[in-house]
């Protein structure tokens, strides 16, 4: 039996991988990558400054922690490198195929198995079948290109999407506009502003709040202790996580206007005035509450405000043309390179899927005004296909390592039974996932992120809350710990159906047993006496006959 996983320029697929290896012994598995190595976003994205925003110890792998991470927020090449690592570890590149992309898949109820169609970089198509289909393309993997900045394609200098860096480009003794000014941007533009020569010119809509620097340095003697004194790295890990916790319980969760958020953003407010210039005070304060849209580190942002060949304009932008940028107040900027720091389209599954009932999964959430689905997972009408970093499972102030851990774990106990022939087939019901929905929606009703335009929503960032989930990563992973068997509908299960029925039975057995044994022990404590006396001279016995063989 074929478990197609599928990876697209992000880590998900290897993350799969492993978790299969290491919990179910299972080999048979194809990972498709649309890049040419291992490294997910962290392969894609190099621009200048790119780095973790969440600390690395906790944006890794609970089965492999590393001791050695140099820095609390480690760059680009780190990441990649470790990712890099466990693919060689756990002997995946066998079964990677690289420069690929997958087109189409579609689930044959004749079969019940996925029709996948995959391209390759030089054009050529083929076509595979597996059982399972886990969907590893994340939360944020296709670039956003806004329409209003359309006419950037007319642009006759250098531009593109900070995605998709262009290194050949040279920056010296050029006039940059860079367009946004989210995570990405807040992190290459301090590093491309280091040269004196490169004017730059930052456009934006929205002003964003920023939490003050949090990068620190792992000295040699931190690093030894993380790697020689038992349990102190995941000690560790859990206090990064429980901290962050604590952020969202004291200061995220809850309506717009709370007491500890309005204290918040006014120790925030006094950082920007501490650290950006003057002049921009105004213009960099938000107007919304902190947490609605994505938390966002200083990494130096701030500071590089001060140079005199860094300029901000949010008089907002009318077109691109051939020459440079025309703003809202009539002003045509003249420009040689336009770096697009716009993000990325969140939830957007970047192929077609096409379920049991003829439905394709764009279709689905089109239904559903916006993307949606059961747990965050799996999606009514499409038998054993898991999104990782699906809808509403991002939490907004922590790892999405650990979201996907989470979410791996939970699959793995779905298709364990498919993959032991217990069954062919699971897939939650309308029901369960229209309830499981609804929850969230009314949570998420009277949440902070509804008082501002993100990506975390659907309909250019004002309808339904697709990206968060309501609660903190404690609340996700109790919510996904169990499958909740009631809520499926299952193929060819009745084996299964007849092996979780003796379960049930042996369980109850035991446990009336147990309870049985304990009433008769409170009982009639001198039959225990008796029997414990006995037990104890039964192993006296024991150990004099194991001695006399040693001596």
């Amino acid at each position: 039996m074929q478990l197609r996983v599928l990876s697209l320029s992000v880590q998900g697929g290897i993350s799969t991988a492993i978790a299969l290896r290491r919990q179910l012994k299972h080999d048979n598995f194809t990972i498709y990558e649309l890049g040419n190595e291992v490294g997910g976003t962290w392969r894609a994205n190099t621009y200048p400054g790119c780095a973790s925003d969440v600390h690395t110890h906790w944006y890794s792998l609970s089965t492999d922690l590393n001791p050695n991470w140099p820095q609390s927020h480690v760059f680009q090449p780190d990441l990649k490198q470790y990712w890099q690592d466990l693919a060689h570890k756990y002997r995946l590149y066998d079964h990677i195929v690289f420069n690929s992309k997958v087109v189409s898949a579609e689930w044959v109820p004749k079969t019940q198995v996925y029709r996948v169609e995959v391209e390759s970089v030089d054009g050529k198509r083929l076509v595979e079948y597996g059982r399972i289909l886990v969907a590893g393309t994340g939360i944020l993997n296709t670039p956003n290109y806004p329409t209003e900045l359309s006419g950037v394609k007319k642009f006759k200098g250098d531009w593109f999407h900070s995605a998709n860096w262009n290194h050949s480009v040279d920056l010296r003794s050029k006039r940059v506009a860079v367009i946004g000014n989210g995570c990405s941007a807040a992190q290459f533009l301090p590093i491309i502003a280091e040269e004196p020569t490169t004017q730059i010119v930052q456009f934006w809509r929205t002003p964003m709040w920023f939490l003050p620097k949090w990068r620190d340095t792992y000295s040699p003697l931190m690093q030894w202790v993380f790697t020689n004194i038992p349990l102190t790295l995941r000690w560790y890990r859990n206090f990064l996580m429980f901290r962050q916790e604590m952020l969202y319980m004291t200061v995220i969760r809850g309506g717009p206007n709370t007491w500890l958020r309005n204290r918040f953003m006014k120790g925030l407010t006094k950082y920007l005035k501490e650290n950006a210039p003057e002049k921009y005070h105004d213009v960099l304060t938000p107007n919304y509450p902190f947490g609605c849209k994505r938390l966002i580190l200083d990494t130096g942002y701030y500071e590089s405000l001060h140079r005199p060949n860094v300029e901000l304009n949010n008089d907002g932008i009318v077109e691109v043309n051939e020459t440079g940028i025309l703003t809202k107040k009539g002003e045509t900027i003249p420009l040689d390179v336009i770096i697009l720091g716009t993000g990325f389209l969140a939830n957007d599954l970047p192929f077609h899927v096409r379920g049991s009932d003829g439905r394709s999964v764009h279709e689905y959430y089109k239904q559903q005004g916006g993307p949606t689905a059961y747990y965050g997972t799996m999606t009514p009408g499409f038998p054993n296909f898991f999104i990782l970093s699906g809808p509403n499972t991002a939490t907004g102030h922590g790892s999405v390592i650990f979201t996907e851990e989470v979410q791996i774990n939970y699959m793995i106990k779905v298709i364990k039974p498919i993959l032991s022939d217990l069954a062919t087939a699971f897939e939650p019901t309308d029901a369960a996932s229209d309830s499981y929905n609804a929850w969230v929606q009314s949570k998420l009703g009277k949440s902070v992120w509804n008082a501002c335009t993100s990506w975390y929503r659907a309909e250019e960032g004002k309808g339904k809350i697709t990206g968060i989930f309501p609660g903190t990563f404690v609340k996700f992973w109790w919510t996904l710990r169990e499958p909740v068997w009631g809520d499926f509908k299952v193929s060819d299960g009745t084996r299964w159906k007849r092996r979780r029925a003796i379960g049930k039975v042996v369980k109850t057995v035991l446990g009336a047993g147990a309870l049985g044994a304990g009433v008769y022990a409170i009982r009639n404590p001198e039959v225990v006496d008796h029997i414990l006396g006995n037990l104890s001279k039964q192993a006296s016995q024991l150990l004099s006959q194991v001695s006399s063989y040693v001596h």
